[in-house]
């Protein structure tokens, strides 16, 4: 040999890679080519949807805008929001006249109260209609309320069936 020539001498660090590298495929190898060839089957079945998607995309950058047709179609969006605005307006017109016919009611009622009041009928009595002065049959007496509960009830004493009791502290099973 010659002493000028080179040696070609693997380093440890080289062959402890490849060894574990190795080692990893004998392990795991089965799932390697598994995920491989999943990836490969998903990328043939994707890709020409992918590739519609990108021209899609392209053409939308690419594609210049006609100056007429986005002047109509504001236009149309304008049209659209005014009539959205007026049918908005007309409602609150009908609201506000509701209202005001609502205080009209509400104002003609406390003057009808008023007067009944003065005439001695009662100051708003809502038992009694204003056209009925006199009480007919169709008017019933109304019937007395039964108590709740009886009168000599305290609940101080702790009669009575319900009562409440905290449940218990600690573990809830054995073990």
């Amino acid at each position: 040999m010659n002493p000028s020539s080179p040696l070609n001498e693997t380093p440890s660090t080289v062959t402890n890679t490849v060894a574990t590298v190795w080692q990893y495929v004998e392990q795991y190898g089965w799932f390697i080519i598994g995920i491989a060839v999943a990836v490969l089957l998903l990328k043939n079945r994707l890709q020409p949807q992918l590739d519609r998607w990108r021209s899609q995309r392209e053409d939308g950058r690419n594609k210049k805008i006609d100056p007429v047709e986005a002047q109509s179609r504001l236009e149309a969006l304008e049209r659209q929001r005014q009539r959205m605005q007026e049918m908005m307006d007309r409602q609150a017109e009908e609201f506000k006249q509701k209202q005001k016919e609502k205080e009209e009611r509400a104002r003609l009622e406390r003057i009808a109260d008023w007067e009944n009041h003065e005439q001695g009928k009662g100051y708003k009595n809502k038992t009694r209609t204003r056209d009925d002065t006199d009480p007919g049959p169709s008017q019933q007496k109304p019937k007395p309320k039964k108590p709740l509960r009886d009168s000599d009830y305290n609940p101080l004493t702790g009669g009575g069936g319900a009562c409440y009791r905290p449940s218990r502290r600690g573990p809830t099973g054995g073990g």
